[in-house]
């Protein structure tokens, strides 16, 4: 047996190794702790970078397929002939200044604006439609370069319990150049552009 194997053979475990009366594999575990515990106290591992951004009403939000921004958060009564409560309810509008980036004119879709933690509704409600402040037209077609002052609304199930503040995301889409399904480029939702914060005005009285 060679000289080099009989030395391997006699190298001590890691475990025996003792620094300061402490094992070595003590030392590692101890150190390991520490990076964990003071990564816990600035966020944790994940880059910060990987946190959905904070947008405040007016900033340009963008959302990919279109450019967004968060304008204002109203409820009112009724936005007759367009859209009515439910009795005894009230609606909710949330109104956007949006862009479209893409050169194909679209309709805005019905999950770029969502409503989180607003009592009666889920955070994955749908609006019940979209409206063109500028011809009050119902889901309108924006058209490329020309940006739209768009109103998603909703239905609250009661007058008595409007939220004063609310928060909102906004969806990012990803553009695909070829669908494998159907061979045709297309724009779909894959993260969240933004959150946004947003005071309530009060239309109702």
């Amino acid at each position: 047996m060679s000289t080099g194997n009989r030395e391997r053979a006699d190298l001590p475990d890691l475990r025996d190794v003792r620094v300061r009366g402490r094992s070595v594999r003590t030392w590692a575990i101890g150190s390991g702790a520490v990076v964990l515990a003071i990564s816990a106290a600035f966020g944790g591992l994940e880059k910060a970078a990987d946190e959905t951004p904070q947008a405040a009403a007016g900033t340009a939000i963008d959302a990919g397929q279109f450019e967004v921004t968060i304008d204002r958060v109203v409820t009112t009564k009724d936005l007759e002939p367009l859209f009515r409560p439910d009795p005894g309810g009230a609606l909710i509008a949330v109104v956007t200044k949006i862009e479209l980036t893409d050169d194909m004119g679209t309709i805005p879709p019905s999950d770029l604006i969502r409503l989180i933690d607003v009592p009666g509704l889920d955070s994955t409600d749908a609006p019940l439609g979209t409206t063109n402040l500028r011809d009050q037209t119902q889901g309108p077609v924006l058209t490329p370069g020309q940006a739209e002052d768009v109103a998603y609304v909703w239905k609250l199930p009661k007058a008595t319990e409007l939220p004063k503040e609310v928060k909102l995301t906004v969806q990012h889409y990803e553009h695909i150049e070829e669908s494998v399904l159907d061979h045709h480029e297309k724009w779909t939702p894959d993260k969240t552009a933004a959150e946004s914060t947003v005071k309530v005005k009060d239309n109702t009285k």
